[in-house]
């Protein structure tokens, strides 16, 4: 525990979701029919003994979401305290990981909680989630990538909830579909945002990003780039890394792109749903938000151009995990199957506008036939994962520290970006 002492030191902040690179594969996890009917029998004895659970609460720890995910979350809980009696009391976080990890070292943590695939490294080396057997939590049924996220030799430690990728909106009372740039380099260095700026409204922006490297990772890669080096330490500093990223800074410091921060809200979300933004880059968790809370927008959704010659775009998914520590096993194991079920999960995919890791549920919702979810599954085919080791948190948060000066002009990009490698590496070398 010491590792999660020193983390919770250095204020983790984590924003949720990954998975694998390619689309997740529709190969079964390996299993024998004796265990498949063993997994059957285990089903039918979870229902036996719910009048056992009947009365028992467990504590679910989870960040917070937008409207659309508040309301599919707690439609999946009404389900679940109906079927099995089991009351649920929410505990939401807003700067999760470091609440978490201080609540884990002081013995108060909730019985089941969130676990992004890019933590998953660390939580299960830290020793505080229970091993999870494949057959009792009907792994089988589900996406091969999306299990493996949460593997560690030959444990699994978490059952993804969902995935995401990231894809481009863009708002079709401004925008032809026609007329977007087919490469971000065209998109970032050419005119098209310049000229498309001066045909919208005072207040209205051509496009929005984000400062995050769980959005800028896929293109700060691209051509074999990495961020990572020795496996631990931070590259940020590479000649190749900085290259890649300045078509990105140099259209920012042309305030071709904003911020949504800079619109004065909270998220891509909020400031495409209020008109605020022609484009954005976001995550299919936005389709929920959108179909909740700006029902009249119109807009359309295609993949993220291409670049350096190849499509890229990030992929995510959280699981939940259980804690070793519970008092509650049965009820936390309970949830789990439940929310991680047929049942649960199309009630949370579908109210929360995220993809279904179950392969049975992504064909009974008929995800496939989405024309909004149609180019995020497509990218999922060539996603780059949000998850590259323990690290990755201390690294992105300098990224995130040191990239605004590169953009305000106080440092040249490879200063920034020096300087983030610098600063995460102390870090990390303190924790070792």
């Amino acid at each position: 525990m010491k590792k999660i002492f020193s983390f919770v030191l250095m204020g983790l902040l984590v924003f949720g979701v990954l998975t694998g690179c390619q689309q997740p594969s529709q190969d079964q996890n390996p299993s024998s029919n004796s265990e498949q009917n063993e997994s059957n029998q285990d089903s039918q004895d979870t229902e036996d003994n719910q009048s056992s659970l009947e009365g028992k609460k467990v504590v679910v720890g989870r960040w917070g979401g937008n409207d659309a995910e508040t309301a599919a979350f707690a439609e999946m809980l009404e389900g679940f305290t109906n079927k099995t009696g089991i009351e649920v009391e929410e505990r939401i976080y807003s700067d999760y990981n470091t609440e978490l990890q201080a609540e884990l070292i002081g013995g108060t943590a909730p019985d089941v909680f969130y676990v992004d695939a890019y933590m998953a490294p660390f939580y299960s080396e830290q020793g505080v989630l229970l091993s999870l057997d494949p057959v009792e939590f009907d792994l089988i049924n589900f996406y091969d990538t999306l299990s493996n996220a949460f593997k560690r030799d030959t444990k699994y430690y978490a059952v993804s909830k969902d995935y995401s990728t990231l894809a481009l909106y863009y708002n079709k009372k401004w925008v032809n579909e026609s007329d977007i740039p087919t490469t971000l380099e065209d998109l970032w260095q050419g005119d098209y945002l310049t000229t498309l700026k001066e045909t919208l409204p005072e207040g209205v922006e051509a496009m929005t990003y984000n400062q995050d490297m769980a959005r800028n990772m896929y293109y700060a890669e691209a051509g074999g780039a990495s961020i990572i080096k020795d496996d631990i330490y931070s590259s940020l500093g590479d000649s190749q890394v900085v290259e890649n990223l300045r078509p990105l800074i140099e259209a920012a410091k042309a305030d071709k792109i904003v911020t949504p921060q800079d619109l004065g809200t909270g998220w891509n979300g909020d400031a495409f749903g209020n008109e605020k933004t022609a484009l954005m880059i976001e995550g299919n968790w936005v389709l929920g938000f959108m179909e909740q809370n700006f029902p009249d927008v119109e807009y359309g959704v295609i993949e993220i151009p291409t670049f350096k010659g190849e499509k890229g775009t990030m992929v995510f998914t959280v699981g939940y995990g259980i804690n070793a520590a519970t008092k509650e096993v049965d009820a936390a194991k309970a949830f789990v199957k439940y929310a991680t079920g047929t049942e649960g999960m199309a009630t949370w995919t579908t109210g929360a506008g995220v993809l279904p890791s179950r392969i049975d549920v992504a064909d009974a919702t008929k995800v496939e036939e989405d024309p909004f979810k149609m180019p995020h599954i497509a990218g999922a085919q060539y996603a780059t994962p949000w998850q590259k080791g323990t690290t990755m948190d201390t690294i992105n948060n300098e990224y995130k520290n040191y990239i605004p000066s590169a953009i305000n002009g106080e440092r040249t990009l490879e200063d920034a970006l020096k300087k983030a490698e610098d600063e995460a590496n102390k870090t990390i070398e303190a924790n070792q």
